[in-house]
């Protein structure tokens, strides 16, 4: 499914606002964007001041329509709990792309002096951004060592009319990619492709090492190959019926400095290479997808996947160590959690110093090239009577059980907004009916509905 197709469905279900008033990129557009999204709705902009493409936003905000983008049915993916498998399953089975000579995404091309970014209604988000900042793009290079096609999300500064900055951070494999160039005094093309097929977006979030293809693995999550195309000024491949195509290069000759409102609802800078645009490609009637920027539903949905395997890999890291662990939850939303996790485990108590050795445990695992003490943000130990996927239970159980100075401890750690602290939390209760909570005997053999 492409991106104007999954759009369209979104629409006639009821699920797309449309504002034909004009709205400014500057600020308005975020901010109209931001309540259609605390609506749970995507919105079309029909009319952006200064430009000729109508914007979109708020597409891909929920796990319930990434199911729908990829031919599942909601009720069965209703959580991120339910992808693992499902990404493992396309990972195990990729799909080659179609190669085909040109598509949609072609159909308008503007080369040398016809390029011109400000045609594009890329917003400014915040006050404190740096930039207008291009979001929802796909950053698209060739890995010289593995001679795959990296795809990944990095967001991309508008410099000026022939410029922009795809950015990668210090984990991306974009940055691997960058520093090989530098370092081998090679220039580097690169493409951005805006509006891409959903199961594209979902992919370019995930965590795919250097020797897999996001294209392929995409193909395999929507059932069929992603078709590609050549660029117009590189050898590149890019998604044939994307809304929109950039093409660069960047010569590591000027880099740029930029900060834009991030993740965990808080401004993040970081610094990337300046590219040259040496052409944009669109559809005739194309629209730019844009993300909302901050700790907003789409840009969380689809970058809470690069965590997708955590779970699984950490529940089985601990219980190597630990035989008395139950069940291990990582809660990645983050108005809770900010841009780190909280790993909340369920254990059989079966000694006094279990939930002491668990949080330095938890702590000390890596995911990928991903230090928990710099991802996690707390470790929570509680009693398997404890629901771990409910907050509330969770919350309770630190007001309740985390009775004593020597159950908290603070572990101090650094990231890109500064120096933080970490929380380890010793939620489980005391000896005897200390933090016991009150239960009703057979509970469950009482049913409220076969009274009436």
């Amino acid at each position: 499914m492409d991106f104007r197709t999954f759009v369209d469905l979104l629409d006639s279900d009821g699920e797309v606002l449309w504002v034909n008033t004009e709205v400014d990129p500057e600020y308005e557009l975020g901010a109209l964007l931001q309540q259609a999204e605390a609506r749970n709705k995507a919105i079309w902009f029909e009319r952006v001041k200064g430009s000729e493409f109508p914007a979109v936003g708020g597409v891909m905000s929920n796990s319930a329509r990434h199911a729908l983008s990829i031919g599942k049915s909601p009720v069965q993916m209703d959580s991120l709990d339910s992808w693992p498998d499902v990404i493992a399953t396309a990972r195990a089975n990729p799909i080659a792309p179609l190669i085909i000579d040109s598509g949609p995404g072609a159909e308008v091309v503007l080369t040398v002096d016809d390029v011109d970014m400000a045609r594009l209604p890329v917003p400014l988000f915040f006050a404190g951004d740096t930039h207008k900042f291009i979001t929802a793009g796909i950053g698209i290079a060739l890995d010289p060592e593995t001679g795959i096609q990296n795809a990944g999300f990095y967001r991309a500064p508008l410099i000026d009319a022939k410029h922009i900055s795809v950015s990668a951070g210090v984990t991306s494999q974009l940055n691997q990619i960058y520093k090989y160039a530098e370092q081998h005094g090679q220039s580097l093309p690169i493409a951005y492709a805006i509006g891409v097929p959903p199961a594209l977006l979902i992919t370019a979030g995930c965590r795919i090492s250097r020797d897999e293809s996001d294209l392929d693995i995409a193909g395999a999550l929507q059932g069929q190959p992603i078709e590609l195309m050549k660029c117009q000024t590189n050898d590149l491949l890019v998604p044939a019926r994307a809304e929109i195509i950039i093409e660069a290069v960047v010569d590591f000759t000027a880099y740029v400095e930029h900060t834009m409102g991030e993740f965990p609802d808080q401004y993040g800078t970081t610094r990337s290479p300046i590219a040259r645009v040496t052409a944009i490609t669109h559809r005739k009637n194309a629209v730019f997808h844009t993300i909302m920027a901050g700790m907003n539903p789409e840009h969380n949905a689809l970058g809470i996947y690069i965590f997708s395997e955590l779970r699984t890999a950490l529940m089985r890291h601990l219980s190597a160590q630990f035989s008395c662990i139950q069940d291990v939850n990582v809660d990645l939303t983050p108005p809770r959690s900010g841009n780190r996790a909280q790993v909340t485990i369920a254990i059989n108590r079966d000694s006094p110093s279990t939930p002491s050795e668990l949080i330095d445990a938890a702590f000390a695992f890596t995911y990928d090239c991903f230090p928990m003490e710099r991802s996690v943000q707390r470790v929570v130990v509680v009693d398997t009577d404890i629901d771990i996927r409910s907050p509330d239970d969770i919350e309770w159980a630190i007001a309740m059980r985390m009775n004593a100075e020597d159950k908290i401890r603070v572990f101090a750690a650094s990231g890109r907004s500064g120096s933080t602290a970490r929380l380890g939390i010793d939620a489980t209760r005391g000896p005897g009916s200390e933090g016991e909570r009150p239960t009703i005997p057979g509970e469950n053999k009482y049913r409220l509905d076969k009274y009436r």
